[in-house]
């Protein structure tokens, strides 16, 4: 008789049950163990982290398993949870030593229950054309079936890529619901908010602003440093050109070559803004002048808020990098003012969270947790999937915030995603080309862009040290049937096809696969934090970004007064719903984890391993040097900051 000590890590997530009442059974390549009920081994029964509700609960425990002689190399251990009697729980990992004494570990990350038995593979990444033996090849395919029922695709709207089909988030697979201080967390922040930014007694006023003073009460003590600042220079020149560069939305300004036809600027207009005596046109030959286009709103219904009709605009502005290194505006065309909406629809939810949700969703149907690609992105697709259902159902639905409190509301919601959608292009998401596309790769103070390209580069080392332990060649490229219906899937279902777009539709070489996962990695990472993490000191004084206009935009230059600029602000109402919903984007969660720095344990080879320990060293680097020079910056970007960059989209 010989004994395999057996060690289950598991965490318990939002009203899950009991890893107790599991029946193991380890598969080797000689034989199998028996099928077990765990409590009937145990050894030991070790508690950890059962600190408070509030916080991420693991348990630890120790079981022995019994067989007549050695089961071989262990190839799976099977859990299975009874079908009557016991509740659902989530395992993380399992351990297994030998009765030789070998250590094998089998990475979980998934929900154990009556009606899904799993059977996990060790933590040795496997190509499909890697697996042999039959018991594992079937256990692939079985696993890639399962998922493809557990996650299917839905179609939200014909314009948009496809979702996540769950009525609510209960209906979500276990594994990809909120742990349970992420869930805590959410239930007691949302209760919070309006309590902790003192709004709770301007729910109900529906009334216009009065003046600025009354506007500046609102959330005095609660607001950041930065928010402050904001307050400080929103009206200044220097500072509108400043946050196209490093405010929340710094993806939208490109060199300006020629005039647009639709943008009614003549040499005459401007020759006053521009200092020294030169010409508009030296100044776009030299490269100093830039466009932002809003031309996604034009034409948009605008919504009804309150039983008050909305207005939009779709404005064009030129701006000028002048000799003291300013990006000032030199024009400002409002038929065709970046407003909340459009930041939140296009560069946040769009751009990051729909993106994310459609890698992640391709990942879980066709790459089984074999797979290293499966591996290296599973930490970066954590909760997303929940997080995106509940914005749906919160935010974008019939009775959403977005839907009720802000201009771009109503029908145009839809119809902005859908314009948004139909722009997106491959180099849109690949920032060291979408910086080269824009012609901003020399534009001085623009630290979105020189933080974010060496975190992309940090990032792209990373994938490059993973991807070439496991694909060695072109041919193993080419010939990862799963990895290609990978592929296959985010086009199809992200309808990406358009040869405009740019996306791949397949991968030939290692080059062009390790690219493409680092877009995947940034996206879900860095990305959305540049474009989240700044929402509440940006739009925290709500007349820098307000969630709407109440009255037309003036038509005539000079026919705007402090008195009508206060009266197209939003009402009280409207402001306080939209200062609560960027304080719970922006509020850092109890169990932030930043990038790299996930305590899953999918990967146990070493070339995996020692990347990973160069890549938090150079994050680490990193994150000193833009520490250092924030230091020095009157108004400090510390958005790409690896230490404050979530590994996946979360909020």
């Amino acid at each position: 008789m010989v004994i395999y000590r057996v060690v289950i890590y598991h965490e318990r997530l939002f009203l899950s049950g009991d890893a107790h009442r599991t029946i193991i059974q380890l598969v080797g390549s000689r034989a199998a163990s028996r099928r077990i009920l765990l409590a009937e081994r145990s050894v030991c029964r070790i508690l950890k982290n059962m600190c408070c509700f509030y916080k991420t609960t693991e348990e630890k425990a120790e079981y022995a398993v019994h067989a007549p002689t050695s089961l071989g190399a262990l190839l799976l251990v099977r859990l299975d949870a009874p079908p009557t009697g016991a509740s659902s729980w989530f395992c993380l990992k399992v351990v297994v030593t030998t009765p030789e004494g070998g250590v094998s570990m089998f990475p979980c990350y998934r929900t154990v229950t009556g009606s899904h038995p799993l059977a996990l593979r060790d933590s040795i990444a496997k190509l499909v054309f890697d697996d042999v033996r039959p018991v594992e090849l079937d256990q692939r395919i079985n696993e890639l079936m399962y998922q493809r029922q557990a996650y299917r695709w839905s179609c939200y709207d014909d314009g948009l890529p496809e979702m996540m089909k769950a009525d609510d988030v209960s209906s979500l697979p276990a594994e990809v619901r909120f742990s349970v201080s992420k869930e805590t967390d959410m239930i007691l922040t949302i209760s919070r908010a309006l309590v902790e930014l003192g709004l709770q007694s301007f729910l109900s006023f529906e009334q216009n602003w009065s003046s600025f003073h009354q506007i500046h009460q609102l959330c005095q003590e609660t607001r950041t440093p930065i928010c402050r600042l904001v307050e400080q220079f929103w009206r200044d020149d220097w500072f509108f050109g400043h946050q196209f560069l490093n405010g929340a939305n710094p993806t939208l300004i490109r060199r300006c070559t020629n005039i647009p036809a639709n943008l009614a600027v003549t040499e005459e207009m401007v020759e006053a803004s521009l200092e020294g005596g030169v010409s508009l046109r030296q100044e776009m030959e030299t490269g100093n002048v830039f466009l932002v286009d809003y031309g996604l709103l034009d034409g948009l219904t605008a919504n009804t808020v309150n039983g008050k009709q909305n207005y939009l605009t779709a404005p064009l502005v030129l701006l000028h990098l002048n000799a003291i290194n300013q990006l000032v505006p030199v024009a400002i065309q409002l038929k065709q003012t970046p407003n909340f909406a459009d930041h939140e629809l296009r560069s946040h939810f769009l751009r990051t969270h729909v993106m994310s949700e459609l890698f992640a969703m391709a990942t879980l149907r066709n790459l089984p947790m074999v797979h290293p690609l499966y591996k290296l992105l599973a930490p970066h697709f954590r909760f997303t999937l929940e997080i995106n259902t509940l914005a749906r159902q919160l935010l974008i639905s019939d009775g959403g915030l977005l839907q009720e409190y802000t201009a771009v509301g109503g029908a145009a919601t839809l119809e902005y995603l859908r314009r948004a959608s139909a722009s997106l292009t491959y180099q849109d998401l690949c920032l060291p080309d979408d910086v080269a596309g824009r012609g901003l790769a020399n534009i001085p103070g623009y630290y979105y862009r020189d933080d974010g390209l060496r975190l992309w580069d940090i990032i792209q080392r990373y994938v490059e040290c993973v991807v070439t332990c496991h694909y060695h060649g072109e041919d193993d490229v080419i010939r990862d049937s799963e990895l290609q219906s990978w592929i296959n899937e985010i086009i199809v279902f992200g309808r990406l096809g358009d040869e405009k777009k740019g996306f791949p539709k397949s991968f030939t070489s290692v080059s062009e696969l390790t690219y493409f996962i680092t877009m995947v990695i940034f996206t879900a990472s860095a990305q959305h934090a540049a474009v989240n993490n700044a929402q509440l000191d940006y739009f925290g004084w709500m007349p820098n970004a307000p969630v709407g206009l109440q009255c037309p935009p003036p038509v005539c230059r000079g026919g705007c007064s402090e008195r009508s600029l206060i009266d197209a602000f939003p009402d009280v109402k409207s402001t306080v719903h939209g200062l609560a919903t960027v304080y719970l984007l922006s509020k850092k969660p109890a169990d932030f984890v930043p990038l790299g720095g996930s305590v899953a344990q999918y990967f146990s080879e070493s070339g995996p391993l020692e990347a990973a320990t160069r890549f938090h060293r150079d994050l680490k680097r990193l994150s000193c040097d833009i520490r250092a020079r924030n230091v020095e910056l009157p108004l400090p970007y510390v958005y790409l900051d690896p230490a404050t960059v979530e590994d996946s989209v979360t909020r």
